[in-house]
């Protein structure tokens, strides 16, 4: 389902977390390394934001960046996982206006993705 708003920014949403697509090392071994480095902190906040929240939403704009969330997401459910904590997450395709995220007079629109991501309750109910 696609909608169209006016992004959020940190202060609206504590849980939310920006994956970043591109990278601006001078050879592709740096630019390898700085995309590691931020997916590792990406995973790192990610985590975080579900201890302190009990959710995190990733954004993404661009198929890195897409690429650089889920590879972030998978790490975290791994991670989650040895400590016998399940993660569930789900995806949305949203339209929306950067402006109050960059500055009030950006008004390109743009389609991101968005993942919500929060830690998997069992009810014990049996789907049928």
């Amino acid at each position: 389902m696609e909608t169209k708003s006016t992004f959020s920014s940190h202060s609206d949403d504590p849980g939310l977390v920006v994956a970043k697509g591109r990278f601006n090392g001078q050879t592709p071994a740096e630019r390898d390394m700085q995309e590691k480095d931020h997916r590792t902190k990406l995973a790192n906040a990610i985590y975080m934001a579900i201890s302190n929240h009990g959710y995190a939403n990733v954004r993404a704009i661009g198929t890195n960046a897409i690429a650089n969330a889920v590879k972030a997401i998978t790490s975290v459910t791994e991670r989650c996982g040895k400590k016998g904590i399940s993660l569930m997450w789900e995806s949305a395709i949203e339209k929306g206006n950067l402006g109050p995220v960059r500055d009030p007079g950006h008004v390109q629109d743009v389609t991101a993705y968005s993942f919500r991501i929060k830690q998997w309750v069992d009810t014990g109910e049996a789907n049928e």
